[in-house]
């Protein structure tokens, strides 16, 4: 069967998120008033043509009954997409196939993605200039052979990178500043997430790193935002972090008040001082003026 205008939604929403389960599919594509049955009659379609995948494993649902599964892009679909917006950047999106012990990270980091979307879309202060995920391509518009992500390697020897889950840039009085993402689902402990994590943003810092990943940025220094399980965890991960180089930098939230548009409603972000404050306050320095910076960070 040939693709049509209203299966192209359901590509593109793959494209840009890579995973997503039904629910969030019928989310981000405004087919909420959708039923089930038309959306999973789409999704089958396009499995049948090879344009979209579905995981053979299926994860468990938060705060809900059962398990779905999880479907992704093929670079036949890629090409579909590349074809119809004339737009060549479609065909070095990630199509690898996602790990299955991966699978509910991915999911749960897309769904801390859409409700962060969600809120800012319903202001008009602060703007969400670009999303960037773990493995999705930057420099898609470059003509040589070597694309780049996220992953940052900084140092050979000793073996040093910086992989963070996800990437965005924030807009607010014309600077913008870069923000990496976190993902935190409490499987390892406080401590082990600032050893395992903050040698490799600290000397992404030094080395002005998030200026590859986000050229247009104005702001010379970046924010950590860790989305993580509940208020208990954010006060272990904050206590943890104090104690290691760059500690400023991280700011954490729990899940909950991202998934219910309260980010820039309250005092949600806790910071390693033991302080809290709204994402876009008055007193805040989570988007940093270029001329109040004057230190550079390390």
């Amino acid at each position: 069967m040939p693709v049509t205008e209203s299966d192209i939604p359901l590509l593109a929403a793959l494209a840009k998120y890579y995973v997503l389960t039904r629910e969030q599919l019928q989310r981000v594509t405004d087919r909420e008033d959708v039923s089930d049955r038309s959306t999973r009659k789409h999704l089958n379609k396009l499995l049948h043509a090879g344009l979209i995948s579905k995981h053979s494993a299926q994860i468990t649902l938060p705060n809900a009954k059962g398990s779905a599964p999880v479907y992704f892009p093929t670079k036949d679909g890629g090409r579909v997409l590349a074809s119809w917006f004339d737009d060549d950047r479609y065909l070095v999106i990630n199509t690898r196939l996602p790990r299955a012990d991966r699978l509910s990270h991915w999911v749960a980091l897309n769904e801390t993605r859409i409700g962060i979307e969600q809120t800012l879309a319903a202001q008009s202060e602060l703007k969400l200039v670009e999303w960037i995920s773990e493995w999705e391509v930057i420099n898609k518009d470059s003509q040589e052979k070597e694309h780049f992500t996220l992953q940052t390697v900084l140092s050979e020897v000793p073996p040093l990178s910086c992989s963070p889950d996800a990437g965005m840039l924030l807009s607010v009085d014309g600077e913008s500043k870069v923000y990496y993402l976190e993902q935190d689902q409490g499987t390892s402990s406080a401590h082990q997430v600032a050893s395992r994590k903050c040698k490799g943003y600290a000397e992404l810092a030094r080395q002005s790193g998030h200026f590859k990943h986000f050229p247009q940025a104005t702001v010379p220094t970046f924010g950590i935002i860790v989305v993580t399980t509940d208020e208990s965890r954010c006060r272990q991960l904050a206590k943890e972090l104090r104690k290691t180089l760059g500690h400023e930098r991280w700011l954490m939230i729990a899940q909950r008040d991202v998934d219910c548009g309260r980010l820039l409603a309250a005092d949600v972000i806790h910071k390693t001082d033991g302080k809290r404050h709204a994402l876009l306050a008055p007193a805040s320095d989570v988007i940093e003026t270029t001329c109040s910076v004057t230190r550079c960070e390390s």
